[in-house]
């Protein structure tokens, strides 16, 4: 994909009458591999901030091996969230599938010479989700497979419209359980990606419970980080588990596209936002139940 993130985000920063208030870089090992990571976050009044107790509250992270790009990944996921909130309560939420599923499920942004990139972003993430949200509640199955990662196993999925998704999970070395889902073209490509987010949920937990043993922590209330931080526990992966050994027999489910546009509005000066979203199984991954696997 050729991207013209250094054209297009030249005047993205703050400074320049963009976006985007600060950008934070650093060194992110992930499994003896060498990677950078950066934070993005919006100008106040932007996106809403939330009840992140887990999570950092910036608003798009990027890590790669180039310094450069993982800057310009963390600036398209920042313009994404934009994006997603200033349409999700809009009277335009029904146009891009909200009111079906009003996560940001399915989005992508990417500022390429054309829509495609964007579009095809989005159609992978719709996909992992849907892979992953209709295994959950038990419609179609995976397959373990291993990884070039000891100790990291995944389960592999083929989603309906090409790719492959992954689930990976693995016991880190604190003692808790952490996961990392994602889908690509390829699955060595698939576990690339998915392997990012396991290593930052790792980095995640492991600062909570550091924070825990100092006695500096507020209770978690956040829906979707009272589940990462539930299926880390024994419990949790027990309950994960047991998904695992269970078989599915009816007909596979059928995709149903619910959106495939461009949001377009004022980050469209710097990237293309796409949002491609399938009808979900249920409602189930909306409501408040921390035993639900999706987060």
């Amino acid at each position: 994909m050729l991207s013209l993130a250094s054209l297009r985000y030249r005047n993205v920063m703050a400074t320049r009458g963009g976006p985007i208030e600060h950008i934070e870089s650093g060194e992110f090992p992930m499994y003896g591999r060498r990677l950078f990571q950066s934070n993005a976050c919006l100008r106040a009044g932007l996106v809403p901030r939330g009840r992140a107790k887990l999570y950092s509250d910036v608003d798009g992270s990027g890590s790669h091996e180039s310094p450069m790009v993982a800057r310009h990944m963390a600036v398209s996921e920042a313009l994404e969230r934009w994006a997603y909130h200033a349409t999700v309560r809009s009277d335009r939420c029904e146009e891009f599938g909200f009111d079906v599923d009003e996560t940001s499920n399915g989005m992508a942004a990417f500022p390429g010479l054309s829509r495609a990139p964007a579009r095809r972003s989005a159609v992978l993430e719709s996909l992992e989700r849907f892979c992953l949200l209709h295994w959950w509640e038990g419609e179609i199955d995976g397959q373990l497979r291993d990884t070039e990662w000891p100790g990291v196993s995944a389960l592999a999925f083929e989603p309906p419209l090409g790719g492959v998704a992954v689930l990976l999970f693995a016991r880190s070395e604190w003692g808790f359980h952490v996961y990392g889902h994602a889908a690509a073209e390829s699955f060595t490509r698939a576990c690339e990606k998915a392997m990012i987010e396991l290593t930052r949920q790792e980095w995640v937990l492991r600062t909570r419970l550091l924070a825990m043993g100092a006695g500096d922590v507020e209770p978690i209330t956040e829906r979707l980080e009272k589940r990462s931080w539930f299926f880390a526990t024994e419990e949790g992966h027990e309950l994960f588990r047991e998904r695992l050994g269970r078989q599915c027999s009816g007909p596979t489910p059928k995709p149903e596209v619910v959106s495939d546009r461009e949001i377009i509005g004022p980050w469209s000066d710097y990237t293309t936002v796409w949002r491609f979203v399938l009808r979900p199984p249920s409602r189930r991954f909306m409501e408040e139940d921390e035993r639900y696997f999706f987060w």
